[in-house]
């Protein structure tokens, strides 16, 4: 059956753009005009484009261009972020919108807004990275001639560590505080729906999407399962090594990726475990924190190991996973971590073999 033009909606309905599906499953677009149109998915080099932000790419430099972009369209916007900082503090008619502006001896910036009253800097961060204190420092020239000034840093992290972290780079020449791009995105999809312009809210709705997409989010439809190496080696901080706090504890952790060390950006749905030259197990990660402290959570760990310079991914693992025959490790180096679809674990001799059969599943599809 074909999908049917509605009725004329009344008059003082508001039909915004949502997903609807004909009864042939044909996913489109309402028109304004009350039907639907068709809505195909984009990908760009084999990454999903979900919003006309997503065109430009997620580095720090992608964020940077996207918010500034927002704010430059949206005075809402750019009022809610200065009443965040600033609270009631007065904040007169908006000067400029700058973004990257380099100056001799005061670095280059992400975004600055400038009021008659108040002067804002925004270091925008990618992940749970903060800047350093020499980067922070530089601004410092450029916040003058204002009633109040300050920096605003934005990144992934949990208030719990980002303020000690920056606490503990000591005091600085000018004001700075914390926000999250949970923070910033609940702040945009706000004034979204408040604004009675129909451009500014489906701006700013896309805007949402993108930050919301940049987050650190474990990818629940994903098969891969992230094959890792386990050391039997004692640990001069632990009374586990890193097996026992697998195979006894159900947990493991490694640092947050993004950064060096190759380590996964994005918390995996499976992970497996090799040891003994064999895989041992396979496990859904139930859940996961990204921690400091790591004594506080994982048993046998000293209370002065501390990892606030190097956050840490924690897994809760579900139920072990075996193949029904072994699976020898192949042809790996001892540490090498790999990626393998989960039904080729089930299907190959090895490791290795599961591995390039992978590599070439998705080279075959385009994603290799």
């Amino acid at each position: 059956m074909a999908c049917t033009r509605p009725e004329r909606p009344v008059a003082d309905t508001l039909l915004t753009p949502r997903d609807v599906v004909s009864a042939n499953g044909t996913r489109g677009r309402l028109h304004d005009r009350g039907f639907a149109l068709p809505e195909f998915d984009l990908k760009l080099h084999g990454r999903d484009i979900n919003t006309v932000f997503d065109l430009l790419g997620k580095d720090e430099d992608d964020i940077t261009y996207s918010v500034g972009w927002g704010l430059a369209q949206s005075e809402a916007f750019v009022r809610a972020l200065l009443t965040e900082v600033f609270g009631d503090a007065e904040q007169g008619a908006i000067v400029a919108i700058r973004l990257q502006e380099t100056q001799q001896g005061a670095g280059r910036t992400d975004i600055e807004i400038e009021t008659e009253h108040l002067h804002l800097i925004l270091e925008a961060k990618r992940g749970w990275t903060l800047p350093e204190r020499d980067q922070l420092d530089q601004y410092a020239p450029r916040l003058h001639g204002t009633t109040e000034q300050a920096i605003v840093v934005v990144a992934e992290c949990s208030d719990d560590y980002a303020h000690p972290s920056l606490a503990a780079m000591g005091e600085f020449d000018a004001r700075v505080v914390y926000r999250s791009w949970q923070v910033i995105a609940a702040m945009v999809e706000g004034i979204a729906a408040k604004t009675t312009s129909h451009k500014e809210k489906s701006l700013l709705r896309e805007l949402v999407r993108y930050l919301r997409g940049l987050l650190t989010t474990q990818s629940i439809t994903s098969n891969m399962v992230y094959v890792v190496s386990l050391g039997l080696h004692h640990l001069d901080w632990s009374k586990l090594n890193f097996a026992d706090i697998v195979m006894k504890e159900n947990m493991y952790f490694h640092p947050v990726g993004g950064n060096k060390g190759g380590w996964p950006r994005t918390p995996p749905n499976y992970i497996g475990f090799r040891f003994h030259g064999q895989l041992q197990r396979i496990s859904f990660v139930e859940k996961y924190d990204i921690i400091t402290e790591p004594h506080r959570y994982i048993p046998g760990i000293n209370e002065d190991e501390d990892w606030s310079d190097d956050p840490h991914f924690l897994y809760y693992l579900g139920p072990a996973i075996k193949p029904d025959h072994e699976v020898r490790t192949g042809k790996l180096y001892r540490s090498a971590r790999v990626w393998c679809a989960f039904d080729t674990l089930f299907t190959s001799s090895t490791i290795a073999e599961a591995r390039d059969r992978t590599r070439d599943r998705l080279e075959s599809a385009g994603e290799g």
